[in-house]
């Protein structure tokens, strides 16, 4: 599954743990890389042939394209594989940080000196589409909190992570980050940015790429679950790596107007509902100073899918527990852009390299815009 970078927060496994999490691991990948992609062929090579052959059309949309393949024991017996994956995940992992959080928390208290900071904001309203599911299946979402300076969530993403992606994301399950890192000096190398900021930063992984990638910023991660943040400050000052987290809700920010040269998200468009990616770009938008950027991972798709794409494109939304996972597939990005204020000819889109991911994940999509 690979190395995963130990650094003061990060659980320690038991010899047993550390077993449990391989064979997570191993099942996801599994799962990821030999059932999942096996549906298309599937569905190509049998279903739809013989619907044509019965109908003389192809399946009209993806009402259809689910009765066919959910007749099949193919298609439940592989879904029942992801799903059982990622709950075995969490219940692994979690069981592993929670034996030992009364240290972990000893170890993220408030030091003197720090590189960092941390703003939190026990007021805040956690919105309906977050609190009433627990997404990715992951018991509490990141924002459950259990006590007083609870970090439990943030410890368990931290390692659920890496387990979910096999080792995939890099030792610091920063893949992403750094694939955006590229994106950047490949399509934007005049950027310089003095503030960036990270649009649901949870515990920061892509927050920290960024920050060392551009040591001269001041850089800035958002979230809206306190224990991820208290994890995400820990993980970062024992990593020597300056970053300020806050407790903020992503479509209205504190922040004044153009402070920003650059604001980013990486995998957040995709667990929010429509109305709320709009009002990110907005907000992006507002925050961005004339010539700043923003970027998030996605790519610009025809407005048009196919029944299958779209059938097959849904199943973490109604099996990962990701109900909005759908939106971000067809969302047109630059009139999304336009919508929020930025000029339709400042859109852009493009790959971030990701060799640094052993092959296992070759490359990350981009999409952006500069502020005029």
């Amino acid at each position: 599954m690979g190395f995963q970078a130990k650094h003061d927060v990060l659980p320690e496994a038991t010899h047993d743990e550390y077993a449990r999490e391989e064979f997570c691991g191993s099942l996801r990948k599994f799962f990821t890389m030999n059932l999942f992609p096996e549906n298309a062929k599937l569905y190509k090579g049998q279903l739809e042939p013989a619907f044509i052959e019965k109908h003389g059309r192809p399946p009209a949309n993806r009402l259809e394209v689910k009765k066919l393949m959910e007749d099949t024991f193919f298609y439940r017996a592989a879904s029942l594989v992801g799903r059982t994956a990622q709950e075995m995940l969490w219940d692994t992992v979690a069981e592993s940080a929670e034996r030992q959080i009364e240290e972990l928390q000893s170890k993220a208290a408030p030091k003197e000196n720090a590189l960092g900071s941390l703003r939190l904001n026990p007021d805040i309203k956690i919105p309906r589409y977050l609190d009433a599911v627990d997404i990715h299946v992951m018991p509490g979402n990141w924002q459950c909190e259990f006590g007083p300076d609870d970090l439990l969530q943030g410890a368990t993403y931290d390692r659920g992570v890496h387990v979910f992606a096999y080792g995939g994301l890099g030792e610091y399950n920063d893949g992403m980050g750094k694939a955006l890192v590229s994106f950047l000096r490949d399509n934007l190398g005049h950027l310089k940015p003095r503030r960036i900021l990270d649009m649901g930063c949870t515990v920061g992984h892509n927050t920290c790429a960024l920050a060392q990638a551009f040591p001269d910023a001041e850089v800035y991660g958002v979230d809206i679950g306190a224990p991820v943040l208290r994890y995400a400050h820990a993980r970062a000052e024992s990593l020597g790596i300056k970053v300020h987290f806050s407790q903020q809700e992503i479509t209205k920010t504190d922040f004044p107007d153009g402070y920003f040269d650059l604001v980013f998200s990486i995998l957040v468009l995709h667990e929010v509902p429509s109305e709320t990616i709009k009002g990110l770009f907005r907000e992006c938008h507002r925050v961005l100073a004339p010539g700043g950027a923003m970027v998030h991972d996605g790519w610009q798709r025809p407005a048009e899918r196919d029944p299958f794409t779209h059938f097959i494109s849904g199943w973490f939304e109604h099996n990962n527990n990701e109900p909005f996972s759908s939106n971000q597939g067809g969302l047109q990005y630059r009139e999304a852009f336009a919508e929020a204020g930025f000029e339709p000819d400042s859109f852009f889109q493009g790959m971030g390299e990701a060799v640094y991911l052993k092959g296992q994940i070759s490359g990350t999509g981009f999409v952006g815009a500069i502020k005029s």
